[in-house]
């Protein structure tokens, strides 16, 4: 008898527990890079510049968890002219939300594209290719809209000679509660 109490009063509390700390309404998210770093093989030397440009939409259920959608591109430019531009890296993502208005997320995503890439000498075409991405977002609702701020980590290996590049962003956004 005892053990069916347990039973029962262990479950009751998981989902209070559950309950309060999941997102209490659904989302739309939209987050733009603003920042970029770059790691990687690339003509033997640190790049001068690099630049993201991209999107990241997000729908997150009112349970906290979520699926989105990640396009980013990343332009590295080098001391006399030189670039490489790693083109449209896709990602589909899966994340948990957690609170309400303060809220954090936590996103996963894995690669399932990814374009050609642009150098100074031509054009090269991605045939293998694989990666991850992890991300730690936060945002405060307004009442209906939300601010957003992330980081986002993205790990990709390309090509038959398996170069790692790896790219970190900071990015920015608004959601919308509903």
């Amino acid at each position: 008898m005892f053990k069916k109490f347990l039973i029962l009063g262990v479950t009751a509390l998981s989902m209070v527990a559950t309950s309060a700390i999941a997102a209490d309404a659904s989302r739309a998210r939209l987050m733009i890079p603003v920042q970029a770093s770059y790691t990687g093989d690339s003509f033997g030397s640190d790049p001068e510049t690099v630049s993201a440009s991209g999107y990241n939409i997000q729908y997150v259920h009112s349970s906290g968890f979520g699926v989105g959608y990640t396009s980013t591109s990343l332009k590295l430019e080098y001391e006399g002219g030189g670039f490489l531009d790693f083109q449209n890296a896709t990602f589909v993502d899966f994340s948990y939300l957690f609170g309400s208005e303060l809220n954090g997320q936590i996103v996963v995503g894995t690669l399932i594209g990814h374009g050609d890439i642009d150098q100074t000498d031509g054009a090269q075409t991605v045939d293998e290719k694989s990666g991850t991405a992890f991300g730690i977002n936060g945002g405060y609702d307004f009442g209906g809209f939300e601010a957003l701020l992330g980081y986002r980590s993205e790990s990709v290996t390309i090509g038959s000679d398996s170069t790692n590049v790896g790219r970190t962003l900071i990015s920015a956004g608004i959601g919308f509660t509903f």
